[in-house]
């Protein structure tokens, strides 16, 4: 996979895209930037669309690079310069051990994510607009989306990985 050069990698929240990212850009040797990191500012704050459009601009004109996240304001961007889409399309109940192991080390080890912003437990799990909120209320019309997106003619230069379990994202990183 020599063209294997732009790369979006998306999926259900919790469901690994940064973790294959990071690992995908060391055995390729391209840098990573998830998305996330262009739209959250300090204190858990959303960047304008504008600047996140140009944060995520700058870093796209990039020979090479490797980016992950779901924000379909930016996907014309990412879309369309990516040489890749490699859609995480895990069972429910995987995304949500994942999610629960996730969140729970990340509160306890008060790990950084962007910008000085840090998980917690509220954040993650408990408060109305949680992550756990989220990933309930997205991840049925992800699958219907990005199933969508594959099967149109909107970014016909696209290369698109469906894998389905985390054992088929193994292998592939095994193989790559």
């Amino acid at each position: 996979m020599s063209d294997m050069k732009r790369v979006v990698i998306v999926g259900s929240s919790s469901s690994g895209k940064t973790t294959l990212a990071k690992s995908l850009s060391k055995k390729l040797n391209i840098e990573h930037k998830e998305l996330d990191s262009f739209y959250w500012e300090p204190n858990w704050t959303e960047a304008a669309i504008d600047d996140f459009r140009q944060r995520v601009d700058t870093f796209t004109q990039n020979k090479n690079w490797i980016t992950d996240g779901n924000y379909r304001s930016v996907r014309d961007i990412v879309w369309g310069r990516a040489t890749y889409v490699i859609w995480l399309d895990y069972p429910f109940h995987i995304i949500i051990r994942q999610f629960f192991r996730r969140s729970i080390i990340r509160s306890i080890s008060r790990q950084e994510l962007w910008n000085g912003n840090k998980e917690t437990l509220w954040n993650s799990i408990l408060r109305p607009q949680s992550l756990l909120m989220w990933i309930l209320k997205t991840y049925k019309h992800n699958k219907k989306r990005y199933s969508d997106l594959m099967q149109s003619e909107e970014f016909p230069h696209l290369k698109y990985l469906h894998f389905k379990h985390p054992e088929e994202t193994k292998k592939f990183l095994n193989t790559t």
